[in-house]
C-alpha cells in the first residue's frame, strides 16, 4: 500500500538539507517529495505533526556475532593488552558459536538496530567452528527483521590452512549467491581479520577474490600497535607496504579502525581512495587510542565494531572523542560519516540509501523529535549530535514496508525472540567456559 507521510521536517543527511513537506512512498521507493504532495486513492496517510523524518541509518562496520556477549563470564585471567582482549574474550566467543547462536546473535542485533533507526548493517562475521553457510544464517536473521546487509566472513590463519580455506570459500559462496540474486537487500565484501593473523598467501587469495567478484576487501587495519609491530618483525616491512604488496590498497577496500596508521600511511590510504571505518566507542573500550582522522582525506564511515547499532550514540561518541583529541572536526563532519556509510552500502547493494530524494529506496525513519529551537540545513548536524537520539525513533520503513510502527516491531515476535535468545546465550557461554 502506498504511504503518504505528511507535515514532516524532512532531514536529509547526504547532503545535509532540511525542508518541511511530505513524502509519498510507493513500490518500495520514494515517489514524491514536496510541500504540495497530494494524497492518492489508496494511500495510507501518516500525520507527522512537524516531527523529523530521516533516511534509514547505516552501520559502516559491525560484528553481529558479538550481540550475545553482554554479561558473559569473564576470562580466567583479565587481559592486559589488546592482543589478550582478542585471545581471552572475542576469540573464545567466536570459536564457541554454532548455527543456533550465529542466527540468534544476528536476529537480536538486527532488532536492536531496528529500534535505533539503523536499517542497513555492514557486518564482519566470524564463527571458526561453524563457517560453511554462516552468512546464510546472518542473512536469514536480518531478513526476518527486515533489514539490509552487506556481509563478509572474517578469514584468518588462526585455525590453520583448513580454517583459512573454509573462510575464503564462505566468502566466495556468499559473493556468488549475491551476484546471482542481485536483490538490493544483501551484498558481499571479502572479509579478512587483520594483517597479523593472515599469511601472505591468504592476503593474495583475498585480493584475487575481490577482483574476481568486483568487490572489496573488508579488513581490520592498525587497530592496535601490535598489527604494525608484527608486520615489521615477521615480514620486515611496514604494515602499509604489506597491504600494498598484496593488492589491498584500492578504492574498493574497507579498512576498519586505522587507529595506528601514521601520517604517511594515512596519506597513502587517502591517495588510494580506500574507505576508512571509524569506530570510536570500540576504540575507547579497548583502550587502543584515537584514529588520526585529520590526517585522512578519504571517505570515512561511522561504525560500531559490534557495540550495538545505535548510530545516534556512535555519532555522539565520535563527536566527544574528536573534541577530547582536539581533532578539529565540526558536527557536520560526523554526519558526513553517516552519509559515507550509506554511500558505501548503496554502491554494494545497487540501491540509493541514506537519502529522501525521489527515486531513493524508501528506507525511512519516523521520529517524535519536534525541535524546540529552529532546525535548519545549517544546524541539522548540531541537532543530530546534541539532541536527537534513538529514543525518538517511533517508526521505521524499509523498502516502503513497516518494520517498526508506533515503537512496536511488526515483522516478527520480538518478545519471543529475546526470551529464547537468553537460553541460547547460556549455552553459548557454557561452551566458552568449557573450552
Amino acid at each position: 500500500m502506498p504511504i503518504l507521510l505528511q507535515n514532516a521536517i524532512l532531514a536529509d543527511l547526504d547532503p545535509i538539507h532540511v525542508e518541511r513537506g511530505s513524502l509519498r512512498i510507493e513500490d518500495g521507493l520514494i515517489a514524491e517529495r514536496g510541500i504540495d504532495v497530494a494524497r492518492q486513492p489508496g494511500d495510507e496517510v501518516v500525520e507527522c505533526d512537524g516531527s523529523v523524518v530521516l533516511p534509514g541509518l547505516v552501520n559502516g562496520h559491525t560484528h553481529l556475532y558479538s550481540t550475545l556477549a553482554v554479561g558473559m563470564p569473564p576470562p580466567p585471567e583479565a587481559p592486559q593488552n589488546f592482543r589478550e582482549i582478542l585471545e581471552r574474550i572475542w576469540w573464545r566467543l567466536d570459536k564457541a558459536l554454532d548455527a543456533e547462536s550465529i542466527e540468534t546473535s544476528a536476529r537480536i542485533g538486527a532488532l536492536d538496530a531496528l529500534r535505533c533507526g539503523t536499517t542497513t548493517l555492514i557486518d564482519h562475521h566470524a564463527s571458526p567452528s561453524a563457517i560453511a553457510g554462516s552468512l546464510d544464517l546472518v542473512e536469514r536473521a536480518l531478513d526476518d527483521v527486515g533489514l539490509r546487509g552487506v556481509l563478509c566472513y572474517e578469514t584468518t590463519d588462526r585455525h590453520g590452512r583448513e580454517g583459512r580455506e573454509a573462510g575464503i570459500e564462505e566468502n566466495r559462496r556468499w559473493l556468488e549467491c549475491c551476484m546471482t540474486r542481485q536483490s538490493g537487500c544483501f551484498a558481499g565484501l571479502v572479509g579478512g581479520h587483520a594483517s597479523f593473523t593472515l599469511e601472505d598467501e591468504s592476503l593474495d587469495e583475498l585480493a584475487a577474490l575481490a577482483v574476481e567478484y568486483d568487490s572489496g576487501v573488508h579488513i581490520h587495519v592498525a587497530e592496535d600497535p601490535c598489527d604494525e609491530e608484527q608486520c615489521q618483525e615477521q615480514h620486515q616491512m611496514f604494515l602499509i607496504d604489506r597491504l600494498v604488496s598484496h593488492g589491498l590498497l584500492k578504492p574498493a577496500s574497507v579498512f576498519a579502525h586505522g587507529t595506528h596508521l601514521d601520517i604517511e600511511a594515512a596519506a597513502r590510504v587517502s591517495a588510494a581512495g580506500v574507505t576508512l571505518a571509524h569506530n570510536p566507542r570500540s576504540n575507547m573500550n579497548n583502550a587502543v587510542g584515537y584514529a588520526p582522522l585529520p590526517a585522512f582525506h578519504t571517505t570515512i564511515m561511522l561504525g560500531t565494531d559490534g557495540i550495538g547499532a545505535d548510530m545516534f550514540a556512535e555519532a555522539k561518541a565520535a563527536w566527544y572523542a574528536a573534541r577530547h583529541e582536539q581533532a578539529g572536526l565540526i558536527p557536520a563532519d560526523i554526519v558526513a560519516m553517516l552519509a559515507a556509510s550509506a554511500q558505501r552500502a548503496s554502491a554494494a547493494l545497487d540501491v540509493s540509501l541514506g537519502k529522501l530524494n525521489e527515486g531513493a529506496a524508501a528506507d525511512v525513519v519516523l521520529t517524535d523529535y519536534v525541535p524546540s529551537t529552529p532546525l535548519t540545513s545549517e544546524n541539522l548536524a548540531d541537532h543530530f549530535v546534541f539532541a536527537m537520539s534513538a529514543r525518538h525513533v517511533v517508526g521505521v520503513l524499509v523498502a516502503g514496508q513497516w518494520k517498526l510502527r508506533e515503537r512496536g516491531v511488526v515483522v516478527c515476535d520480538e518478545r519471543s525472540a529475546r526470551e529464547s535468545a537468553a537460553d541460547v546465550a547460556r549455552r553459548l557461554w557454557q561452551r566458552m567456559v568449557a573450552d
